[in-house]
């Protein structure tokens, strides 16, 4: 069964599924190119340099049936109901759109063109028509796919050992798979350690190197799309929180790499092999349609 679901960045969620009270009918996502071209006097068609993706339209169409009850006459709900879709569709802010597919959920990050069209109301029903404009051509998937570096494989341990704890090595290495046929760029989730740390993909040998130590209770997120690096730092709730823009710890020779479509060899080092730390490759696969 197919559902969409809408998280605004104030928090509202609506979804449109088959429960109500918003229904869903449809979802489709236009896609379009913008060519360089040039034509000489005389020249019989034209020719075509270069052609980059446009951004996406897309339209989510759907209904709404409010139903009431005793304490709450199903008119004043409907009113509710289409104020609270305004605010939630408000053009001015962002969100994610999420895609429930029978082959697995996909999501993009986009915001509505205007507030919802609502058809003129029979009843307590009434048709929804909402039009989107993303940034990127690129839906992704919405589930986030989680490769770890540098952490420690429990392979086997002695039961007879007076000490009992995990026994096995570091894992320095990676293989990461890209089913697409796209260049995906990761955001690298490292946390503490007193070393400098380089992350390679050795499948194109390009290289990432933080210039700079991380503190306990600390990790930085680099960003490899926008090529940014941001530290967070853990309060006394136990969750992380961003702190600065730490961008500039990435050395001057840093090359921010992407997975390429096939596999790849993802590796982390650093100076004093004891001392590596945890770090994980996150990614989501593209795709430029639903």
């Amino acid at each position: 069964m197919r559902s969409v679901a809408w998280q605004a960045d104030n928090g509202q969620t609506i979804v449109f599924d088959r429960a109500g009270p918003y229904y869903y009918t449809s979802l489709t996502s236009t896609l379009g190119a913008t060519a360089e071209v040039s034509r000489a006097p005389r020249q019989d068609g034209q020719t075509s340099y270069h052609a980059s993706l446009d951004a996406p339209s897309i339209n989510l169409a759907g209904g709404m049936w409010i139903k009431g009850s005793k304490t709450n006459p199903a008119p004043a709900e409907y009113d509710r109901q289409r104020a609270l879709l305004c605010q939630a569709f408000a053009p001015n802010r962002w969100g994610t759109l999420i895609y429930y597919r029978e082959d697995g959920p996909v999501q993009i990050r986009c915001r509505p063109i205007a507030t919802p069209t609502i058809s003129g109301q029979v009843g307590t029903y009434s048709t929804i028509d909402i039009d989107f404009v993303a940034d990127s051509p690129y839906w992704q998937s919405a589930n986030e796919y989680i490769i770890s570096l540098g952490v420690n494989l429990k392979l086997f341990h002695f039961p007879w050992a007076p000490v009992r704890g995990p026994m096995g090595a570091y894992n320095r290495f990676a293989r990461v798979d890209n089913p697409t046929t796209e260049r995906i760029y990761p955001t690298l989730e490292i946390y503490t350690t007193g070393q400098y740390v380089t992350l390679t993909n050795l499948t194109t040998g390009k290289a990432v190197k933080i210039e700079h130590s991380i503190a306990a209770d600390q990790k930085l997120m680099v960003d490899l799309a926008d090529i940014t690096a941001y530290l967070w730092t853990r309060g006394a709730d136990g969750e992380y929180v961003q702190r600065e823009d730490v961008s500039h710890w990435m050395s001057l020779d840093s090359e921010p790499w992407g997975l390429e479509p096939g596999g790849n060899q993802v590796a982390i080092y650093n100076d004093v092999p004891e001392d590596t730390p945890r770090a994980f490759v996150h990614y989501r696969l593209p795709s430029l349609g639903v």
